[in-house]
């Protein structure tokens, strides 16, 4: 059973109350306050559009780490950022919360909430100063709905002349939120808009990381089942329904005529990472990281493969870099999202508007994804605990992605770019 999170924090801070003498207790802190503008009057990523948002980046974090002797500590990190339930909200939640113990220098065993590690910088993946872009990119750090588990994580590692070699592994589970966007809804029983849908995740994985002074690498495989929380199942397929004269649609809800629509009660993904990050000439850096999302058990849920590439050059305390992003849907996937949308019964069959309407829903819940991205930026580190950021991407959104919430009644905007303009100021202590 994976360990919850609130009892756990509680544990920590009933132990941050002993006297000082049978303790070690050391603070530290981040944040980055980030404002982001795009040339859309839709939303991009949650919380970019027009309009201009300080949502999307900004994010706060206190971190307390306890230290009962040689071997055993234990850490609590709360963060602020938006909520994952209310787009319109900010949560104060529990980042960290967990008890670690060293029987050795080259083992180290932790149980709590931890972070799962899927990327490059997942361990510091909300302290912007620990990094040089803006953001990390979508096409890779989007393929997962969280970062975060309850459970159990070892590591051992094996010293390697001037570096190291480290093989973790971990398993546990998480209760969180995802977000779906809704175009026009189905009212009055669905609202259009932001969908949020309570999910039950398992996970496991092994991940290799090879640190050396001038560059790391890391590789991973990662088994994720997910289930909604409320029990509903998940579909396999939906099947055609023949209406004769070249007309049909696909059964996508039980109250449809039609055969039926099998389903299953959970859904199962196999996730391969890779990441590397090297220096290659003086004050010259590369990184590249890919995913490859294998989906099982289903044809309409999330099947993608993206990563990136970015080059950065330091000059003096200013970091630019240029970054290529990719993240694609399986031809699967994309294939089915196509289905559901492009062949709408005509108004003239009886309950057309209500079939449509279903199959667009459907079509909605597919994580279909077809883009690219291009970004341009700098970090200026102020001093080793400030760094100015400044950015400006160009996405091109192919068929269709759901990054983007398309605008009530209007056209999915698809073939097309979006350009984002972003500031931020990152901080730790």
């Amino acid at each position: 059973m994976p360990m919850h999170p609130k009892r756990l924090l509680l544990a920590l801070l009933a132990l941050a109350g002993l006297p000082a003498a049978a303790q070690d207790l050391s603070w530290s802190g981040y944040g980055t306050i980030g404002y982001a503008t795009s040339n859309r009057n839709y939303t991009f990523q949650r919380s970019i559009s027009d309009r201009g948002t300080f949502d999307r980046d900004s994010v706060f974090g206190l971190q307390g780490d306890l230290r009962f002797n040689p071997q055993w500590s234990a850490t609590v990190q709360l963060k602020a950022a938006q909520s994952l339930t209310s787009d319109s909200r900010w949560a104060l939640t529990p980042a960290w919360a967990f008890i670690a113990w060293r029987p050795s220098d080259d083992w180290l065993l932790r149980a709590g909430k931890l972070r799962v590690p899927l990327y490059l910088h997942s361990e510091a993946l909300d302290v912007g100063v620990t990094h040089d872009m803006v953001r990390q990119p979508a096409e890779m750090y989007s393929i997962s709905p969280t970062n975060d588990f309850d459970g159990l994580y070892a590591t051992r590692t094996w010293p390697r002349g001037e570096g190291e070699v480290s093989l973790d592994a971990y398993a546990g589970g998480i209760s969180t939120t995802a977000r779906f966007w809704t175009r026009d809804g189905a009212p009055p029983q669905i609202a259009p808009g932001a969908e949020f849908v309570d999910v039950d995740i398992k996970a496991e994985g092994v991940v290799l990381t090879v640190r050396q002074p001038d560059g790391v690498w890391r590789a991973g495989v990662h088994h994720i089942v997910t289930r909604q929380s409320d029990g509903s199942t998940i579909p396999v397929s939906y099947p055609y329904v023949d209406l004769g004269n070249g007309m049909g649609y696909y059964q996508v809800n039980p109250a449809l005529p039609g055969p039926g629509i099998a389903t299953v009660p959970s859904i199962t993904n196999y996730l391969f990472t890779f990441g590397v990050e090297q220096q290659f000439a003086q004050d010259w850096r590369i990184a590249a990281e890919f995913a490859r999302d294998v989906q099982r058990d289903t044809q309409v849920g999330s099947d993608t493969r993206g990563g990136y590439a970015a080059l950065y050059r330091r000059i003096g305390r200013a970091t630019p870099y240029v970054s290529l992003g990719v993240l694609r849907s399986s031809a699967g996937s994309l294939d089915w999202y196509r289905r559901l949308t492009a062949n709408p019964l005509p108004a003239m069959v009886p309950g057309a508007a209500q079939v449509n309407a279903a199959q667009r829903l459907a079509a909605e819940s597919i994580w279909a994804l077809d883009q690219r991205s291009l970004a341009i930026g700098s970090s200026y580190a102020i001093d080793n605990s400030q760094k100015l950021k400044f950015e400006w991407m160009r996405t091109h959104v192919g068929q269709v992605s759901r990054l983007v919430d398309s605008p009530p009644g209007s056209p999915v905007p698809h073939d097309t770019n979006i350009d984002v303009w972003s500031v931020n100021y990152n901080f730790s202590f």
